[in-house]
């Protein structure tokens, strides 16, 4: 018997009998390494003599074995491992087994190995293993909260993604089987539409189609039996919309049920801005006011979804980074602690990947210095919806391209899009399938990947970008000052206002109560951009001319430099 004494951080592996596939192995110690084991590598092809005498001189805990050959041979080598183990008093040790499908069957029979993968396993399967997380009596317990959960997983992000069916009991069985799998760390619960936006007006609410573009919740019960149904597998954070109106009676709603793990709240959109809400702008953002701010008060942490939306109507990419430091900048002077930056990758439809990725770095780049203390952001990305082909199998490989990008970005939350959303609403199944493909990226990807951040057409671009986004801001805080407002940020006037003039614009906003709609967009060299009457690119200084909105106090903005922070 060994005289080491066998240490929780040390890791042995090695192929065994006469195969030399170390794929897996080689997978399984990259893991290992990023939580901050060491991992010692025997070697391929290794006879179950030459690994005893190599477990007897390691002090590693953990023995990991990988046979991916003939499972006829394979249950055989097993045996005799066994065997071996056994007769040198080596059972004080955990061993781990990596196999085919087929040898699994027999080798689980023999109750020695205290895990065993096939290849695909989630993330989730490794943290016991290697101790992440609170674990009690030899059971790994799962954060309750967000930012624990962030925190339990990195240098891994979690995932999210959304999931409600149009049938209760579907929905109900789904929540079950998908944290069943434990593929998914948050399940985003994706009401109808007029749970959104008339749950709390029951003389309305049951005269409205059921089912439409969620699951039908007409009761807080309803609620309940669905955080009830992921009370097992890995135990998934929940999360719900907030809504289109009644925010603040939601997020108590969803609190008490569900213990909501994030609110995500826009600033203009959910109004009639974009048809979705009953309300007109402004009395929307002062309802979206008050709903960040409850969360704040409740140290729950909050998303502002609004850069993307804009994006999705065709607004420029300068404006969309504007908005996310606007977005960040309200939810901060609301006294969020923790800010959830969503970054939507793929927006719009049409720019190139580095011109997108360029924008995605901007939108990163120009909340930095609200950081502090008091104000932490996380990073959530996701593909964008417009993306997706309605052909599965495209689907599938813009889904990995897209996630494969995202890991450049280093993101704390991954929003999973499955990739059926473009031809249907996700099932559980879809929901399972699309993680799995993305949790395998990551660990093949993660730490692996050029670093698109030093592209120099990338920088030059993102530095074009803040630097617009910085004229649009300015003449924002402008436009309060002339409004005779002490903090346009926190006036909804100011705001509303904003978009009325046409300062925050889009094409698709046409004809919506309270948006110009004027501006003209294209997509030109991978990028969109705002363009004039004879097909020109303008710059905002430009724009703001043509507005009408363009003063001596607005014409210095000019001046500032490409990256420079006011």
């Amino acid at each position: 018997m060994s005289k080491n004494q066998p240490k929780n951080n040390k890791i042995l592996g090695a192929c065994i009998g006469d195969c030399i596939h170390v794929a897996g192995l080689t997978k399984f110690f990259r893991i290992a390494n990023q939580y901050g084991y060491e991992t010692t590598f025997v070697g391929a092809a290794m006879p179950i003599q030459k690994i005893i005498t190599e477990i007897q001189k390691s002090s590693a805990k953990i023995i990991a074995l990988s046979y991916r050959l003939t499972p006829q041979v394979g249950v055989s080598l097993l045996k005799q491992l066994i065997q071996e183990v056994k007769k040198h008093n080596l059972t004080n040790r955990d061993y781990y087994l990596g196999c085919l499908p087929e040898l699994e069957q027999h080798a689980v029979k023999f109750n020695f190995f205290k895990k065993i993968f096939t290849g695909g396993e989630a993330l989730d399967e490794l943290y016991s293993i290697f101790q992440v997380g609170i674990i009690k009596d030899d059971v790994l317990s799962y954060p309750t909260d967000l930012i624990s959960r962030i925190r339990m997983k990195a240098p891994y992000p979690i995932f999210r993604a959304h999931f409600g069916l149009p049938s209760l009991d579907d929905t109900y069985k789904g929540i079950q089987e998908i944290a069943e799998s434990k593929m998914l760390d948050v399940i985003s619960i994706a009401p109808d539409q007029a749970a959104q936006e008339w749950f709390h007006h029951p003389d309305i609410i049951h005269r409205r189609p059921k089912g439409s573009g969620g699951v039908p919740i007409r009761k807080k019960e309803h609620l309940e039996q669905m955080y009830s149904q992921s009370r097992t597998g890995n135990y998934p954070l929940m999360r719900i919309y907030s809504g289109t109106q009644d925010l603040v009676k939601n997020a108590e709603l969803f609190q008490s049920s569900i213990q909501n793990a994030w609110a995500a709240i826009p600033i203009f959109w959910y109004s009639k801005l974009d048809g979705r809400g009953p309300l007109p702008i402004q009395k929307a953002i002062q309802e979206h006011f008050l709903a960040i701010q409850w969360h704040a008060n409740h140290n729950i942490p909050v998303e502002v979804n609004d850069p993307h939306q804009w994006g999705l109507r065709q607004a420029t990419d300068q404006m969309v980074v504007a908005d996310a430091y606007l977005s960040a900048k309200i939810a901060k002077e609301l006294g969020v602690r923790y800010y959830i930056e969503q970054l939507m990758f793929n927006t719009p439809a049409g720019n190139t990947f580095s011109m997108d990725f360029a924008r995605v770095l901007a939108m990163i780049d120009i909340i930095i210095p609200l950081v502090d203390e008091n104000f932490e952001v996380f990073k959530e990305t996701r593909t964008g919806l417009a993306y997706l082909s309605t052909d599965p199998t495209v689907a599938k490989g813009q889904l990995a391209v897209s996630s494969m990008m995202q890991l450049a970005v280093q993101p704390h939350i991954m929003h999973v899009v499955s990739y059926s959303e473009a031809s249907h609403a996700a099932k559980a199944i879809d929901v399972i399938k699309s993680c799995k493909m993305v949790s395998n990226i990551i660990q093949d990807s993660l730490g692996n990947l050029p670093d698109y951040t030093l592209d120099q057409k990338i920088i030059q671009r993102k530095n074009e970008l803040i630097h617009q986004a910085h004229i649009l801001i300015n003449a924002f805080e402008h436009l309060g000052n002339k409004m005779g407002v002490k903090n346009p940020y926190l006036s909804s006037e100011c705001l509303s206002e904003a978009v009325r003039i046409g300062l925050f614009d889009a094409p698709q906003v046409k004809g919506f109560s309270g948006a110009k709609g004027k501006i003209h967009t294209e997509i030109v060299d991978g990028k969109c951009i705002t363009i004039d009457s004879s097909g020109q690119e303008i710059d905002e200084i430009q724009r703001m001319a043509e507005l009408g909105i363009l003063d001596e106090s607005v014409k210095k903005l000019v001046s500032l430099k490409p990256g420079v922070t006011k």
